[in-house]
C-alpha cells in the first residue's frame, strides 16, 4: 500500500512538472510570435504642402515653313535665268527676280499697243484744243511725255462731261485699259521673291518651254515656321491666342505665340489643333520640337509621382507617423511622371516607398 502511494505521488508530480514546463513553452512561442508581428516596416514620406501649381501640357511635332507657295507659269514662253539659279537650295530676299520667261516677242506687242495709243491722241489734240481749250494744256503734256518704252502714264482728268463723251466716244479709255493690261501681262513674264525664302523643289532647267498652269517649282519661307499640334479638348479652354511658348535645342531657346486655336473638335481622338509660331532663321522645314503650353489653370493642390497615386483615387499615409492610413484624393492634372492631387491637408504625411503587401493599419515607422 505504501509502494502504491509513493508511486501515485511521484506520478501526479510528474504530470505537474510536464504541465508546467508546456505552459511554459507555449508562452515562449506566444511571446516570440507576438513579437514578430510587430516588427514595424521602415518607411519614407513626403510632407504635403498645397500651393497654386503652373500645369504645363506636354506636346510634340514637326514645324511646317508657314508661308509654302508653288510657283506657276501664267504665260508662255522659254525660261532663262538670271544670276540666281533655279535650283533646290537656292536662297531668295524678297523681291529678288528668281527666273524670267523670254518675252521679245510679246514686249514687242506691248509697244505697238502703246504707239498706237499715241497715235490716237495725237488724233484728238486739234478737236480738244477747239473745243475743250481749258484742258489742252494737259494733253498736249501727255503726249510729249508719251514714251512707248516705258509704262502707259495716267490719263488727265476730264474737266467737263462733255469731254468726258467725247474721250469715250473716240476710244481713248478703251485703248488706255487694253495697253494696261498688256503691261500686267508682261510682268508675268518675270517672277520675283514674294518673301526672304527658299527653293524646296524645282521641276524646270534653263531653256525649258514653259505654258500656262504649268508648275515650276515650291518655294518655302526660311524664318517663318508653324507648329500644328492635337491637344485634348478638354483643355483647350485654358489656351487663349498670343501665349508665349518656348523649346530649347543644343541649350538655345526659341520663342513663339499661339496663332490660333481650332474650335472644332476631332470626333475620334476629342482633340483640338493649336497653331504656334516661331520666328527664327536658325529653325528648318520638318524640324522635330517638343514643347510645354501653360494652361491657365491655377488649382491648389500638391505634386507627387504617378507610381504613388493607387487606382487614380487615393494614397497610402502616415497616421500618427506610426500606422498605414488611406486618403481619397482627386488628381488635377497628370504628366509624363507625376501627377497633381487635391483633397489632403497641409502637413500630412504621403507615404513614398514601396512596401509589399501593404495594408491599413499596418506598423510602420518613417525613415529619417
Amino acid at each position: 500500500m505504501k509502494k502504491y502511494l509513493i508511486s501515485f505521488g511521484a506520478g501526479i508530480l510528474i504530470l505537474l512538472f510536464a504541465y508546467f514546463i508546456s505552459d511554459v513553452i507555449l508562452n515562449l512561442k506566444k511571446d516570440n510570435t507576438s513579437d514578430v508581428s510587430e516588427i514595424s516596416k521602415l518607411v519614407s514620406v513626403i510632407e504635403v504642402k498645397n500651393s497654386s501649381n503652373s500645369i504645363k501640357l506636354s506636346v510634340d511635332g514637326r514645324l511646317k515653313s508657314k508661308d509654302k507657295i508653288d510657283i506657276y507659269s501664267e504665260v508662255q514662253g522659254i525660261v532663262k535665268f538670271n544670276k540666281n539659279i533655279f535650283e533646290e537650295g537656292e536662297v531668295f530676299k524678297k523681291n529678288d527676280l528668281i527666273l524670267s520667261v523670254k518675252s521679245n516677242e510679246f514686249l514687242s506687242s506691248v509697244k505697238q499697243a502703246r504707239s498706237e495709243f499715241q497715235k490716237l491722241i495725237a488724233s484728238i489734240l486739234p478737236d480738244i484744243k477747239i473745243d475743250f481749250n481749258e484742258n489742252f494744256n494737259d494733253w498736249e503734256r501727255y503726249f510729249k511725255e508719251f514714251n512707248i518704252h516705258e509704262k502707259v502714264p495716267t490719263l488727265p482728268n476730264s474737266k467737263s462731261e462733255k469731254e468726258k463723251f467725247y474721250l469715250v466716244g473716240k476710244g481713248i479709255q478703251s485703248m488706255y485699259y487694253k495697253v494696261l493690261s498688256l503691261e500686267e501681262k508682261l510682268k508675268k513674264f518675270n517672277i520675283y521673291a514674294p518673301f526672304n525664302g527658299t527653293l524646296s523643289k524645282t521641276y524646270i532647267s534653263e531653256g525649258t518651254l514653259i505654258n500656262p498652269g504649268m508648275i515650276l517649282g515650291s518655294y518655302i519661307s526660311t524664318s517663318n515656321f508653324e507648329l500644328i499640334t492635337n491637344i485634348p479638348s478638354k483643355y483647350s479652354d485654358f489656351i487663349s491666342k498670343n501665349l508665349q511658348i518656348t523649346f530649347m535645342i543644343k541649350d538655345k531657346t526659341y520663342k513663339g505665340v499661339v496663332k490660333r486655336i481650332n474650335k472644332n473638335i476631332d470626333e475620334l481622338s476629342q482633340t483640338v489643333s493649336i497653331y504656334i509660331e516661331f520666328i527664327n532663321k536658325d529653325l528648318k522645314d520638318g524640324m522635330y520640337v517638343s514643347t510645354k503650353i501653360p494652361l491657365n489653370i491655377n488649382s491648389e493642390g500638391f505634386s507627387v509621382s504617378r507610381s504613388i497615386l493607387i487606382n487614380d483615387s487615393f494614397i497610402y499615409v502616415a497616421e500618427n507617423d506610426s500606422v498605414v492610413g488611406i486618403r481619397n484624393v482627386k488628381p488635377i492634372y497628370y504628366d509624363d511622371d507625376s501627377v497633381i492631387i487635391s483633397g489632403l491637408d497641409n502637413g500630412t504625411k504621403i507615404i513614398s516607398s514601396y512596401i509589399p503587401g501593404i495594408y491599413k493599419g499596418m506598423k510602420i515607422k518613417i525613415s529619417n
